[in-house]
């Protein structure tokens, strides 16, 4: 009996543990955990990191776009850039509508004139412009502009009558005998003080360029900086269009992508057309 207890004891000591393998084990669960939280902690800032940078990468893209969208049916010279502290902005004109005018004379004051038929219900435009040939004439309503008092039928099949509101002599015409119609204009400004780009519109002509405009304010971007003139502006000549260049620096201002201050610079040309 004695040698039975005695066996049995030597048994429990060899399938015990002793204070060193403890030790040793506990070190290494240890460092499995750091290494396992570690490990997923990366993956989890990976994540958030490519998250932020394809949000901020659609978003540059997406207001580069509607720049570019808008500045191509713009009327022709009616794009002017300018800078004002930290505003940078570029204005234009939105067409409302176009079409091609029959019976102006080719000098004088006139008060009226027909055109081909095009959408009325899509015409409810207060301007009109023949042969614009400057920026100037253009937002100083003169010149090249008329008041529009109404547009209608003309009681021949597939022609309009476009109204002015009193005698407008236009400086020029049209050789392709081609008139504009529009509202007002439209601005894109970028606000370098908190990142924001913003559309303006339906405020008044102004013959300086207002930087920014006074209302009309729609967000349509934010992140953006300036790390030179954000908005270029080289007028046509006879041998090509007008091109527009934009300068943005893109960086996520809420968070820096985990510290790593990661960022990127836009460079994007539109090219206009100017032709009236």
């Amino acid at each position: 009996m004695a040698n039975q207890l005695q066996q049995l004891c030597v048994s429990g000591d060899q399938q015990g543990f002793s204070l060193l393998e403890l030790v040793i084990v506990i070190a290494l669960i240890g460092i499995m955990a750091v290494s396992l939280g570690k490990l997923t902690s990366n993956s989890v800032v990976g994540y958030v990191d490519a998250k932020d940078r394809n949000r901020l990468s659609q978003s540059t893209k997406w207001v580069v776009e509607r720049i570019s969208r808008d500045l191509r049916e713009a009327i022709p010279q009616s794009v002017r850039a300018g800078v004002s502290g930290n505003i940078h902005c570029v204005e234009f004109i939105p067409i409302e509508n176009s079409s091609t005018y029959f019976n102006i004379p080719a000098t004088g004051a006139i008060s009226s004139f027909t055109a081909a038929n095009f959408n009325l219900s899509a015409s409810s435009a207060a301007f009109v412009t023949i042969m614009p040939i400057n920026t100037a004439s253009l937002y100083a309503g003169s010149g090249t502009v008329g008041s529009v008092a109404s547009i209608v039928g003309s009681g021949t099949p597939n022609e309009v009558l476009v109204t002015l509101s009193g005698p407008t002599n236009f400086s020029g015409r049209s050789p392709h005998r081609r008139f504009f119609l529009f509202n007002s204009p439209a601005s894109y400004c970028l606000d370098d003080s908190n990142g924001q780009m913003t559309r303006y519109s339906g405020y008044a002509l102004a013959a300086s360029q207002p930087i920014p405009p006074a209302s009309g304010g729609q967000l349509i971007g934010e992140n953006f900086s300036a790390t030179s003139t954000v908005f270029n502006y080289q007028a046509n000549t006879l041998a090509r269009s007008g091109l527009l260049q934009i300068n943005l620096h893109a960086q996520n201002r809420g968070r820096s992508l985990s510290g790593n201050q990661e960022s990127f610079d836009v460079f994007y040309e539109v090219h206009i057309r100017n032709v009236p």
